[in-house]
């Protein structure tokens, strides 16, 4: 199962031999970049709604995949690619998620082609 969605997290961010970054490099990015994605939740009744905002491009490179992880992108215990649609000059992804459940959870995205460029955010519950 861990295989599986190591391929998966590999095909999503088109990661090939030679292209990964270090963590340094990672944190530069969602630092330069992250203010670019938006992440609302809102509570209701016991379930938390969550939206995520995407530009269609980040250093003209076009968006290409969101990704929901679960308590760790090195090691999560779920991930899952979510589905986007473009509204406006944004791509939005959405999900919902019953209170009981939340732990952390962060939102990987990706842009460009080969060795572009990924944005990995926590998603914070309010």
């Amino acid at each position: 199962m861990k295989f599986i969605l190591l391929a998966l997290f590999i095909l999503a961010f088109q990661v090939q031999a030679g292209c990964s970054i270090s963590e340094e490099t990672q944190r530069g990015l969602n630092q330069k970049y992250g203010n670019d994605i938006s992440i609302e939740t809102k509570l209701r009744d016991s379930s938390y709604y969550v939206v995520i905002s995407l530009p269609l491009t980040i250093t003209n490179q076009e968006f290409k995949a969101v990704w929901l992880f679960i308590d760790s992108i090195d090691e999560p215990t779920f991930v899952a690619p979510l589905e986007t649609f473009q509204e406006g000059d944004k791509f939005i992804a959405w999900y919902e998620i019953d209170a009981d459940l939340i732990r952390t959870h962060y939102v990987g995205t990706s842009f460009g082609e080969d060795c572009g460029i990924s944005v990995i955010k926590e998603v914070i519950y309010r």
